[in-house]
């Protein structure tokens, strides 16, 4: 299986668990659309994921388009915990954990953005 796809199945998991870790289930209460952006985008992931991996015609195309939603979602995130943790204005106890694990997320996201555009454009 290709890293995009196996990338695509434990990050499109991982979203709402960790987000719902973050900030506890109440918050859909506080900010919904953060919350669901982040249930949305593991949504499109898995999906995307299980038609590539099963050879849907249109599989390819859709983890593309996934994968960019994801790598948009996740630089916005990312610069602006990195923007917050320079100010100094973060409230988070762990912080630099939370930027490690954005990077990750995001390096990994970029990467198979990458891979999904070069195995989307083989196909057509």
């Amino acid at each position: 299986m290709r890293f995009e796809i196996i990338a695509a199945f434990v990050i499109g998991a991982l979203l709402p668990v960790l987000e719902t870790a973050r900030r506890g289930i109440s918050h859909w209460t506080i900010n919904f659309t953060t919350m669901f952006e982040d249930y949305l985008g593991g949504a499109l992931l898995l999906i995307g994921a299980w038609a590539a991996y099963r050879s849907k015609s249109w599989g390819p195309v859709f983890l593309l388009l996934a994968w960019g939603s994801i790598c948009g979602l996740m630089t916005s995130s990312f610069l602006a915990q990195v923007e917050q943790t320079l100010r100094g204005t973060v409230a988070e106890p762990h912080n630099l954990v939370v930027v490690l694990v954005k990077f990750l997320l995001w390096s990994v996201s970029m990467t198979s953005l990458v891979l999904s555009f070069r195995s989307a454009t083989k196909t057509r």
